[in-house]
């Protein structure tokens, strides 16, 4: 895990590894994806984004055109770092020409406050989960009550 956490701390390299292995860009992101990496695989939760008022909010709608290549990108990445079970926040962000890669960060960031409440179980127990060797069957949305403008909740 350590070898993981300094990978991820070294951005530039892994925006370098991720446009020469992956062909996306690196640059500055404002969604997260989190992935719950358990020893069975990844689970891919709900995108969490930042509103104007610095506010975090999961579920934050994006379209399947856009879903596919996060999860390849985070598999690919988590796959060639050979990282552990744990719960890692893919950072990236949408621009005109696609798919921009910003970061990995290897634990429920500031962003994972999103899921409490709002995804069972939440990031935080997810991680806790992951690093005590217990199992994390599925990620559920709860029905959120505010959706953001231009983004109808999720329904499950």
């Amino acid at each position: 895990m350590d070898r993981v956490v300094a990978a991820c701390a070294q951005i530039d390299d892994l925006r370098h590894w991720v446009v020469e292995h992956c062909g996306i860009p690196g640059g500055t992101g404002d969604r997260w994806l989190p992935v719950v990496l358990t020893a069975r695989g990844p689970l891919y939760g709900e995108v969490i984004g930042q509103t104007a008022t610095g506010r975090y909010v999961q579920p934050w709608g994006i379209n399947d055109a856009q879903r596919q290549p996060l999860y390849r990108l985070a598999w690919r990445i988590l796959d060639h770092l050979g990282a552990a079970p744990a719960v890692y926040l893919l950072q990236v962000g949408f621009g005109q020409d696609g798919l921009v890669f910003d970061r990995l960060i290897p634990f429920p960031d500031r962003p994972a406050i999103a899921s409490v409440g709002v995804q069972q179980p939440d990031l935080f127990h997810c991680h806790w989960l992951c690093l005590t060797g217990r199992p994390v069957r599925d990620l559920m949305i709860h029905q959120t009550s505010q959706p953001l403008p231009g983004n109808p909740p999720l329904v499950v």
